[in-house]
């Protein structure tokens, strides 16, 4: 009998609440319309997507109670990335790892952010309850990431959003500072928020098709693929209208094999969040 096939996955999503019951941080750069478990699953579910990864939207701040109620409503079905205090001990990452959360996010881009000495003095913690860290840095930003990979014994890291690996003329440096990331063999990338780089529509099958076969390539078991639902980049009217949720799946699809395509939906996910 064939084994039935493994989920795939959406590895990166956030949820809203009314911002009248859950306000959001003062000075946030926007404020979200509500977005729910249920709109998340109803719009993956046409296109295979079965398991869902909830990060922690920069406007909440350390406030992770959406994301857990998220976590517990999903029954199983969605993994967690926290944004949490310096000062979180490991009984409390260990708690909320029994509820669904893998990673913490450092985000040193937008919202009030947690960048690197935030990391710094949560590396240890994070390794020793079996947490990844997830980054959002500018791409100028990735050598810093890779020196605080080196400088000590931490935990796995996630980069967001190709680690800007598609921006501008600056394409082909950042791509290689992505690279020198993966060459250390405890970088996963999300191959996500293409959206945010500005090129057409009509030359994303040339520009991203051509990094996600390198990619699939030179680190097979090291991409995930994520839509980045619901797209808040697009939240800010000037940046015009989101792509289709299938139109994000096919851009993979589309621009690596079906072995790869598998991999990176199916097998790479549930390494990392399961």
């Amino acid at each position: 009998m064939t084994p039935p096939a493994l989920p795939a996955w959406d590895c990166h999503t956030h949820v809203f609440d009314d911002a009248t019951r859950r306000p959001v941080v003062p000075g946030s750069h926007y404020i979200p319309p509500v977005r729910t478990w249920q709109d998340l699953s109803r719009t993956g579910a046409p296109h295979g997507i079965e398991r869902f990864v909830l990060v922690q939207p920069s406007v909440y701040g350390t406030d992770n109670s959406l994301l857990l109620e998220t976590l517990r409503e999903s029954a199983g079905r969605a993994r967690g990335v926290l944004v949490v205090p310096d000062e979180t001990t490991e009984a409390e990452l260990l708690a909320w790892r029994e509820q669904g959360a893998r990673g913490v996010r450092f985000n040193a881009v937008s919202g009030s952010g947690n960048g690197m000495a935030g990391y710094t003095r949560l590396a240890p913690r994070l390794r020793a309850a079996g947490w990844h860290a997830q980054f959002f840095v500018a791409p100028q930003a990735l050598q810093g990431v890779h020196e605080a990979i080196r400088a000590g014994d931490g935990p796995d890291v996630v980069v967001d959003h190709l680690g800007g690996a598609a921006n501008g003329a600056e394409y082909a440096s950042i791509r290689e500072a992505v690279f020198r990331l993966l060459d250390t063999g405890r970088v996963w990338l999300k191959a996500s928020g293409f959206y945010r780089y500005g090129y057409p529509v009509a030359a994303w099958a040339e520009r991203f098709g051509e990094l996600l076969r390198e990619l699939a390539r030179r680190y097979p078991e090291r991409v995930v693929w994520a839509s980045d639902w619901p797209h808040t980049w697009f939240f800010d009217p000037a940046h015009g209208t989101a792509m289709p949720y299938g139109d994000l799946v096919g851009l993979l699809r589309d621009s690596v094999g079906d072995a790869d395509f598998q991999r990176i939906l199916r097998q790479n996910p549930r390494a990392l969040y399961d």
